[in-house]
């Protein structure tokens, strides 16, 4: 005599294999989807390009900035003038979990500077509307 196993406890199983079935798509699917947002957070400037004087600025600028954000949000910003982006990057670095030290934020404008006069002049992007000058508001975003 067979015994069979109660009705919900075949659709149950059923349900776990499709579940364990889809595992590995599911996967897949979440990991491409984190690859394009690694990929969009370290879009950037060929380091080749870039000055011997200005790389290692350059290398700190995509370590801290890349944190919070995809690199294009600065590149792409259209801000050339330097004392908007101290401001900026002041504001940043009060951010919790940027990693932008007092002492590294010259070194990120030295690149900055470097970028919107020579790299950002050379080849402009679409005309963009800049963004509102950074308040000094203690850190919020």
């Amino acid at each position: 005599m067979v015994r069979r196993a109660p009705m919900a406890s075949r659709v149950l199983r059923a349900v776990l294999v499709h579940w364990m079935r889809s595992l590995p798509i599911l996967w897949l699917g979440s990991s491409m989807v984190a690859c394009h947002q690694e990929n969009s957070r370290l879009e950037g400037v060929d380091p080749s390009k870039v000055p011997e004087d200005v790389r290692s600025d350059y290398v700190l600028f995509t370590m801290r900035c890349s944190k919070c954000h995809a690199l294009s949000r600065a590149l792409q910003s259209g801000i050339t003038d330097d004392d908007y982006w101290a401001a900026y990057v002041e504001r940043m670095r009060r951010q919790p979990g940027s990693g932008i030290t007092p002492e590294e934020t010259p070194r990120i404008l030295h690149f900055l500077h470097y970028y919107s006069t020579t790299v950002r002049v050379r080849n402009p992007g679409p005309a963009e509307e800049l963004p509102p000058r950074p308040a000094d508001d203690g850190g919020a975003r």
